[in-house]
């Protein structure tokens, strides 16, 4: 009897998006999405909360074609600022994962230089095994499986954790455990509709989360 079946349950890796999981960057979003379609109230910010990418993309007339450009605008506006802030915690998060033995990656299609020096600057990108940036607006799955496939891990070994729809959705697609924070670009509702495999309100939930898992 082999030990690769009892092996294929055990979470090895905690893989993280970068924007509204890590880094509180709606700020930035905010500003790039005013260039584009104008101010937008506080009302149209809580619905596009519940509607996700696709709804947004719909609501505000954006042409796909468009998409490229608008995600090389917000990679542009981060390059240039220095005052974004990671989640309240994250810091003691990576802490407790690593003092637990769990690697850490990031998987984001914001750039691989934004996101080492937003880290950097918090000191904490010595914490992280792998950054992993591509685009992957409605191809996320895709962009899991060239992870996987890069750094030699199976998806059975991650659980990612993520704040929007398309990342419960790409976690189902390739069989990866997935954690969705209430506290990024989507609401708790839209977010639970989709039934990801656990829901966190805050970043130490995330935590205690995961510390169950391999129990």
């Amino acid at each position: 009897m082999t030990q690769t079946d009892t092996s294929k349950d055990v979470i090895k890796y905690v893989v993280f998006d970068f924007d509204g999981t890590l880094a509180n960057t709606m700020d930035a979003i905010l500003d790039i999405a005013t260039n584009e379609v104008g101010e937008i109230s506080d009302e149209d910010y809580e619905a596009m909360r519940h509607e996700g990418i696709k709804g947004v993309i719909k609501r505000f007339n954006i042409p796909l074609w468009e998409l490229p450009k608008v995600i090389a605008q917000f990679s542009s506006v981060l390059t240039k600022r220095e005052d974004i802030k990671l989640y309240p915690h994250i810091i003691e998060l990576m802490d407790k994962l690593t003092a637990n033995s769990f690697k850490l990656g990031v998987l984001s299609s914001n750039s691989e230089e934004n996101i080492k020096k937003v880290l950097d600057r918090h000191s904490i990108l010595e914490k992280f095994d792998f950054i992993y940036s591509q685009s992957s607006l409605f191809g996320k799955d895709k962009v899991m499986k060239r992870m996987c496939k890069k750094h030699n891990i199976l998806p059975s070994e991650i659980i990612y954790v993520g704040d929007e729809d398309r990342d419960i959705n790409a976690c189902k697609k390739v069989n990866i455990k997935c954690i969705a924070v209430t506290y990024g670009f989507n609401s708790r509702e839209r977010l639970a509709k989709l039934e990801p495999d656990f829901i966190a309100d805050s970043t130490m939930e995330i935590a205690d989360i995961v510390l169950s898992l391999n129990k």
